[in-house]
């Protein structure tokens, strides 16, 4: 039996996200939201209307770390005593939000993004992780993992990209998708510095799009909006729009080398509302795609990376 959604506000840009729930036992909740009364609210309402009290979860699962998905799991798991089901690289990104802060910051005034910009970026993470519970107790769910849910069995699949160690749950009529594939929105490739340097995380995606075409074609309860009836449809819709996204980016090298984030003030101005972060993770992933393709060069010498056509 598919899980009931419950759709919850959210202090982001992004809007509403979608909790699941199965009310049936073993009773398990995906993806519960931020820490953020409205949605904690607008939870628990959830629950009501289910026939489901708080003590009566037994699993809290999450398929991946940002906090507007996983912020009030591990506090919910505590409250309820249910165990918290994670992957552990998910886990160890909600154990420490920030992440290597420093080394991130470098590498992104490396690429051209200014300080002014920078001091901003900080702020607004500072803001973001306050949404998020620490860490507790939590055991892990990796590539193969089987939860039953509500007396139902499924698979959890790793399908990086968006967040490292996504986890989307495969079961024999839906996959509840997390973030993987929404419905009028394409996720952005968050951009991220781990122990190996920034991770290609656009190219994770697509490799992950790429296994999404493998599995049986049925339709997907994402983590925002509304279900996705083809997925097919919908990553082909992507990739048309990743290549044009390319062909632009292309096509402003042609003029004159230029940084990513010069680059990404075209693709994406500030003056429209574009998210710095989010618009140089996103090229950052493009510029990643076109270099491995032969189409653009990286050009490291100096005090600012540049990039020009090939």
């Amino acid at each position: 039996m598919r899980p009931t959604r419950i759709v919850l506000p959210t202090p982001f840009g992004v809007g509403p996200v979608n909790a699941y729930i199965y009310a049936l036992d073993p009773v398990t909740v995906i993806d519960p939201g931020p820490l953020y009364p409205p949605a904690q609210a607008a939870f628990e309402q959830g629950l009501r209307q289910a026939g489901v009290g708080i003590g009566d979860i037994r699993q809290v699962v999450v398929t991946h770390h940002h906090p507007d998905h996983a912020g009030y799991a591990p506090a919910l798991a505590e409250r309820s005593g249910a165990v918290l089901r994670i992957h552990p690289e998910a886990a160890e990104r909600t154990a420490s939000p920030r992440g290597d802060e420093e080394a991130s910051e470098d590498l992104l005034r490396r690429h051209g993004v200014p300080e002014e910009i920078l001091i901003a970026m900080r702020r607004e993470l500072s803001r973001i992780v306050s949404f998020m519970a620490p860490l507790g107790a939590f055991t892990p769910l990796a590539e193969g993992g089987l939860l039953e849910a509500g007396g139902e069995l499924v698979k959890a699949l790793v399908l990086p990209g968006h967040a490292p160690g996504h986890l989307c749950l495969q079961a024999e009529s839906y996959v509840l998708g997390g973030d993987l594939l929404i419905d009028g929105m394409t996720p952005n490739p968050i951009f991220e510095v781990g122990p190996k340097g920034r991770r290609p995380s656009l190219q994770e995606y697509r490799t992950s799009l790429e296994r999404v075409r493998t599995l049986p074609v049925v339709p997907w309860l994402p983590g925002h909006r509304g279900d996705v009836a083809c997925p097919i449809g919908l990553i082909d819709s992507y990739e048309a729009q990743m290549s044009r996204r390319q062909e632009e980016v292309c096509r402003l090298l042609a003029a004159e080398p230029k940084s990513a984030f010069a680059l990404s003030q075209e693709l994406f101005p500030m003056a429209r509302g574009a998210d710095p972060f989010l618009a140089i993770s996103e090229t950052l992933g493009q510029l990643d795609a076109l270099r491995a393709a032969g189409r653009v060069v990286e050009d490291a010498a100096g005090r600012c990376v540049l990039f020009r056509a090939s």
